[in-house]
Parts: C-alpha cells; structure tokens; sequence
C-alpha cells in the first residue's frame, strides 16, 4: 500500500511539473530518439522518488522547525592587515571562514538563519562583517559587535554601527582593568547606553563570573543581557558543580537574564568531544530549570565546533535534548526566542 501512494504522489507531482506548461503527445521512441510522454513521466517519477528515498537533506521540510544559529564567527586570515584570532598557531582554526563555507553547513543541517558573533577586538572589523555578509540579509540576520566598553571611542563606534538594523548588540568579551574593570564610570555609562539604545548584551565568561553577571543585570535591569556557552559549565560527563548552580539559579532570578545552549564542545575540553546527550544532560538540566522555555536560545559556536566534532554531531547533541519537549518549545529554543530577545523581524527563509 505504501508503494502505490508514492506512486500516486509521484505520478501527481509530474502532471503538476509536465503540465500544462509544455504540452507533451503520446509518442512512442522513434528513431530521431523523441521519448514518449510516458517515458517522461517515468523519468520525472524516478526524481521525484529518489528525492524523497534521500530526505532532500538540505531542504527545510514543510513541518521542520526552523533553527536560527546565534553563534558563529567569521573571518578571513588573508586579508592583508591579518586579524588578531585566531592565531596562526591554530592549525584548526586559521585558515579563512566566509559565508560561503557556513552556507555548505546550513543547507547540510537546515539551518534557517544566523547571528555572527565578531570575534576581533578591531573595531572597524564590525562594518567589515556588515559588509562581509550584506549580499544575503535573510540568512546572516544579525551581528554581535565587539567595541571595547569604558573606552572614549564606544559611544561614537555603537551609535555609527547600530543605524544598521542587523546590529543588535555587543558582546563583553575583554576586562582590562582586571578586577578594577567594574569600577570605571566609563563602563557604567557604557553600559548604560548600550541599555537606553534598546541594544543587547553577550557575555563571553572567560574573564567575567556568573556573580558579576548578575550585578549587571540587577543594576540595569532593562539591558537585554544574554550568558555565552552554557553559562560557563565545566562539563565532564558528572553531576553539576554546586557552586554553579547556585550561581545559575541566582542569575536566571533576573528576568532580563537569557543563557545561551552554546559552545558544548569547547566547555567538554575533550577534543574530540562525547558525542552522547547524556555526557552533557547535568548541566543542560540545570540550565532548561534554571532559565525554562522563555530564555535558553540555541547557538553552535562554529567554526570553534570543529575542534570537537562536526556541525552535525553537535546539533543532533542538542536536538536529542530537546526530542521529548512539546513542538511550542522547541519552537521557542531553535528560533523564536533569538528573535525576541535580539528584536529581530520575523525570518523571511
């Protein structure tokens, strides 16, 4: 029975491609090799059967659940001033990453759209990835900035960049001034701004702690502020450290406060990476608690993902998680709550 309904939806599929716009007689092969209509029909089911036997992997089915990516990176190591990441040192990493090579990973993953995150601390490297990407609005959605805050120059650099709609925020990523770094007025008024300008915070937790985190947001509590890489988790394949999560679940107490299902991989220190949910489902526990369906937004930290593994291996980590949670949730994860917490349009892919 299931072979004769793929034959009556290839069959339907091909008087929708073959008619009526060519008109093809009934005529059988004659020696000038001219192919009946019967032939092309049965030429046009054997594509349309072996596109469905094969999953169309790089097609968004119909009822598929779009995914936005939040975290990515890209880069280009032969521009002639260099960069300064990754270092040439990084025989994974340094080599150019374009759009050209993420578009390979979304049409292989059905990857919807994406948010870059800048990774130089060069601030005219922010227009330079605006630029880089301008060609395809719809995929390369938004863009983390990287300006220094409590510096004289961050004021003038955010109100330039943010005429454009795709740049919706910066990332803290750099703390000079070490453990002064929050006393500065200049990084409250920084802060501040980035606040009253309806812009948005990452933070990258390698030189900043949940505790810090938490100051900000209680501070400015309007300022959007969303946690990079699973909130800093040291995963390791055990139970959660418990000064973690206390430190979680007092930060998440914040409801401008949003974590980020990104960089498992990098936070495994394992190269490669485990590649079952399980190693990882502690902290994701403690995380989907913590933060439920309304803040935790998905996000790969690719191309740094190869270190552990491929896009896909790390995607099916996070999809497995997700497997038995209602449809809305999952809706809410892969894209509708990057939507709302970067206050983008509606995706148009």
């Amino acid at each position: 029975m299931k072979m004769i309904r793929l034959e009556k939806v290839g069959w339907a599929l091909c008087d929708e491609i073959l008619h009526p716009k060519i008109e093809f007689k009934r005529m059988h092969r004659s020696n000038s090799g001219v192919l009946s209509s019967f032939t092309m029909k049965a030429f046009c089911l054997t594509l349309v059967v072996t596109g469905l036997l094969c999953g169309c992997k790089g097609m968004r089915h119909a009822d598929s659940i779009p995914i936005i990516d939040t975290h990515i990176h890209l880069y280009d190591t032969t521009r002639p001033e260099g960069l300064p990441w990754p270092p040439p040192s990084d025989t994974v990493l340094y080599r150019p990453i374009l759009p050209s090579d993420f578009d390979q990973v979304c049409e292989a993953n059905q990857i919807t759209a994406t948010v870059i995150v800048e990774a130089s601390e060069w601030a005219a490297d922010n227009q330079w990835v605006l630029d880089l990407v301008q060609h395809d609005p719809d995929r390369y959605i938004g863009l983390v900035g990287s300006l220094e805050i409590g510096t004289p120059q961050f004021s003038q650099h955010l109100k330039v960049l943010s005429r454009d709609e795709r740049y919706v925020g910066i990332r803290l990523r750099e703390r000079p001034g070490g453990e002064h770094f929050f006393e500065s007025e200049d990084v409250w008024k920084d802060l501040t701004l980035l606040s009253e300008m309806d812009q948005t915070l990452d933070v990258l937790m390698f030189q900043f702690s949940l505790e810090e985190v938490d100051m900000i947001a209680k501070r400015l509590p309007r300022l959007r502020i969303l946690i990079n890489h699973v909130a800093g988790a040291d995963i390791k394949g055990e139970p959660a450290d418990p000064a973690w999560v206390a430190a979680v679940e007092k930060v998440a107490q914040n409801p401008n406060v949003h974590c980020k299902i990104s960089g498992l991989f990098q936070q495994s220190h394992r190269q490669p990476s485990p590649k079952d949910v399980a190693f990882y489902r502690p902290q994701l526990d403690v995380l989907w608690k913590a933060f439920g369906k309304d803040r935790l937004i998905y996000g790969s930290n690719w191309p740094v993902t190869m270190r552990g593994g491929t896009y896909e291996e790390y995607l099916s980590i996070i999809q497995a998680y997700f497997a038995d949670k209602p449809r809305k949730v999952q809706e809410k994860f892969f894209y509708q709550n990057a939507l709302q917490f970067y206050g983008l349009a509606p995706l148009r892919r």
